[in-house]
């Protein structure tokens, strides 16, 4: 497996607080990565359910859980 870059995951949760709309590709040209990559990220934290879609079909959006934040960043 591929060393993984947290600079990738800052910038996706940073950009999916501020623009929960915002796809893959857009991330992906902006970071100037594939967007196999930044779907491999996106992969990692949903399993780590830190990111989540809510909605359904066109009007699903970006969530981030402020929860694991509160959780894991005050201990």
């Amino acid at each position: 497996m591929k060393k993984l870059n947290f600079k990738i995951f800052y910038y996706i949760i940073k950009e999916m607080r501020n623009n929960n709309v915002i796809t893959e590709n857009a991330l992906a040209e902006n970071l100037n990565v594939s967007e196999r990559t930044i779907r491999r990220y996106i992969k990692i934290l949903k399993d780590k359910e830190i990111i989540f879609l809510e909605g359904y079909g066109e009007k699903r959006i970006w969530m981030v859980n402020d929860k694991f934040f509160k959780d894991n960043l005050l201990k």
